[in-house]
């Protein structure tokens, strides 16, 4: 019943008579194509105006015609079409999108083809330390698991404490033969505030977002502020999740990346080269939500093999790009930190052409102030003053050393001026791995990747405020001051959920806060997801990049209507912790858009599919799930007793009669 209410649904959806076509993906001529793969095709307007059913064709010269499922994403500008069946190996794909009026009023009709991959491959197939040694694990085949042995927790050693700045630090180390993986927040005399042996990990941060990550080998993991894994976040179109990076976004998309590995015949490419070499390419996505693929970067379609620096071309095993880091902009682009191109990429988010290249073979700025421009650099990141910062590990120089980086990028004239460094004195020399984060008191974190120490952090002068070293041989891929602006506990119930005879919720249930800007177009500026306790109604929510100001408060439930606090937003300074209170008074809702209940006032539930409106879709979902007697933690269980039946169902059935519907300024 919910899928043919979907398709029902699709084929309502219409063009634009003057949406022109700005991205695709695949790409045209495009090779090595995952057979998983979904297409997008993206516009420059809203999709309004023609008919699904007979505007797009996708035919494999193996694989024949295909019929997919097509979604409307990115604010119905981007129509993405996944079949139902894999295409085949090796074989040509044509596309065709019929009947389109672009602005100048001419009749176009997309038409190109793209080459699958030929035979299906995973990296782990390869040795991982030829291509990388950042995770060159004991065991390559290990997953993630609850049942390692039991090993030792690497403790921390603070050898320099001089007034470092507050908050505490994270670290994830990698495994190895004396030590798991662990998840580590210490203080700042070196002692462990919180510690979890993960068995295999890396990358343990705080997001742009404020949810805490790892990556555990398969996928990441998103965790709440009581340390609870609440998502997870993966590749789509048939690729596997690299650990490099993750970066959830403001609007609960994620930036994800994959290591592509093909075989190419490099004799066609270098003399000398391998006919049958292993090449891995780069794959850069961006999911929704929903986990749906919404962009595509892939350097097979953009960047030469040749454009590698200090790799050898001629070698079985070709990592030629190597991925690091990922960095949506200020203007809400795409930077990539590639460490085997020597180069910072930015990428159109809208159309995946690339803006400028910054370092390596085909640099296109002017370097100011540095004479040794940075080599094999980590951790691309924008920080507030509009500069840029990274790690710059500088492999194949002469001396060898490390450096933290800070640039001041002039994007017209494409100058680069080295504004601030930092060299460790005596030398670091950190091979691989490494991270350089800009604190808010003016003080720079260095975790200096395979070396020790593990973490310098330095006044703007140079001065060490702090450094730390882990047990030998013991390397963290990244490190972390956790550095809270505010925080705001958030009270609240959800309808369905809440139980007026005990005064709790039936269970305690993940919610995302959003602050949004209280002025049009009241845009999120910061979220947080973290665990509503079910007695105490209150779920603890640390804003991490909200500066001092007045926000709307917006709350979203699985399955509850989003709600927005009263008119006039609320006031926070950096440094304060606040309660906001939805359960005492209809008017702390916006339009008083809660329901009473008991002594409660609720966020309404029966949103089943977060569209801003309980309605005929919603109730259609509960009744489909009731009538197969679903049960466990799934959406449509409205009341938290883990099966979906008819006190579900009556719920939902009350809020479309009303007409439920999000209420915002």
């Amino acid at each position: 019943m919910k899928k043919s209410f979907l398709i029902t649904v699709l084929f309502l959806f219409v063009f634009d008579l003057n949406a022109k076509v700005i991205y695709v993906d695949p790409v045209q001529n495009a090779e090595y194509v995952n057979t998983e793969n979904s297409i997008i095709i993206g516009f420059d307007e809203v999709i309004r105006s023609s008919d699904f059913s007979s505007l797009i064709t996708v035919i494999g010269t193996k694989s024949g015609n295909h019929t997919g499922e097509i979604i409307l994403v990115e604010n119905r500008k981007k129509l993405l079409f996944k079949p139902h069946q894999p295409f085949a190996f090796n074989e040509t794909v044509e596309v065709k999108l019929n009947n389109l009026k672009t602005g100048n009023n001419s009749n176009n009709k997309l038409n190109y083809s793209f080459q699958t991959e030929d035979i299906k491959r995973e990296i782990s197939q390869f040795n991982k330390t030829l291509i990388d040694p950042e995770y060159s694990f004991n065991n390559s085949s290990l997953v993630y698991s609850d049942n390692f042995p039991v090993l030792p927790v690497p403790q921390p050693l603070v050898t320099i404490s001089n007034n470092p700045s507050l908050g505490r630090v994270l670290m994830c180390n990698l495994r190895n033969a004396n030590y798991p993986s662990t998840l580590m927040i210490t203080n700042n005399d070196g002692s462990l505030f919180y510690a979890e042996d993960i068995g295999v990990g890396v990358d343990f941060k705080r997001q742009p977002n404020g949810s805490l990550t790892h990556y555990g080998l398969s996928k990441y993991y998103e965790l709440d502020s009581l340390y609870n894994r609440v998502d997870s976040f993966y590749c789509g179109n048939g690729y596997s999740t690299d650990g490099h990076e993750l970066r959830i976004l403001n609007n609960e998309h994620a930036l994800v990346m994959c290591y592509d590995s093909q075989f190419v015949n490099m004799s066609l490419i270098v003399p000398g080269g391998n006919p049958n070499a292993i090449v891995i390419g780069l794959i850069i996505q961006e999911i929704d939500k929903n986990k749906n693929v919404v962009f595509q970067w892939r350097s097979w379609d953009h960047i030469p093999i040749t454009d590698a620096v200090d790799v050898n071309l001629t070698a079985a095993v070709v990592d030629y790009i190597h991925g690091n880091a990922i960095e949506q902009d200020n203007d809400g682009n795409i930077l990539i930190s590639s460490r085997h191109l020597n180069e910072i990429t930015k990428i159109n988010r809208a159309t995946g052409a690339m803006i400028w290249r910054f370092g390596g073979r085909n640099n296109q700025f002017t370097f100011v102030n540095d004479t040794i421009p940075f080599h094999y650099q980590h951790d691309i990141r924008r920080i507030a003053n509009g500069n840029i910062t990274m790690f710059d590990n500088g492999n194949f120089r002469t001396p060898l050393v490390s450096r933290a980086l800070e640039y001041s990028l002039d994007e017209v004239n494409k100058v680069a001026t080295l504004v601030w460094q930092y060299k460790h004195t005596p030398v670091v020399y950190g091979a691989f791995m490494g991270s350089v984060q800009r604190l808010r008191n003016g003080n720079t974190l260095i975790g200096w990747g395979g070396t020790s120490p593990a973490l310098t952090e330095v006044t703007p002068s140079g001065q060490i405020a702090l450094e730390m070293t882990l047990p030998a041989g013991v390397f963290s891929y990244r490190v972390f001051r956790d550095e809270v602006h505010f925080t705001v506990n958030v009270k609240l119930a959800i309808e369905g959920m809440y139980n007026t005879v005990t005064d709790k919720m039936n269970m305690k249930d993940t919610v995302t806060v959003f602050l949004r800007n209280a002025a049009s177009p009241y845009t999120v500026v910061d979220s947080m997801k973290s665990e509503v306790d079910s007695v105490v109604l209150k779920g603890n929510y640390g804003f991490y990049n909200a500066a001092s100001g007045t926000y709307y408060i917006s709350v979203k439930h699985r399955n509850g209507l989003e709600t927005w606090s009263k008119a006039g937003g609320e006031t926070f300074v950096n440094g304060g912790t606040y309660l906001y209170d939805f359960t005492n008074s209809a008017s702390k809702a916006y339009g008083n858009n809660t329901v009473l209940k008991g002594s409660k006032y609720c966020i309404i539930s029966g949103d089943v599919n977060q569209d801003k409106t309980i309605d005929a879709g919603d109730l259609s979902s509960i009744e489909n799930d009731a009538s197969s007697s679903l049960s466990g933690y799934v959406d449509t269980d409205l009341n938290g007793d883990n099966a979906v039946d008819a006190a579900d169902i009556s719920i939902v059935e009350s809020n479309v009669v009303n007409g439920k519907i999000v209420i915002m300024p």
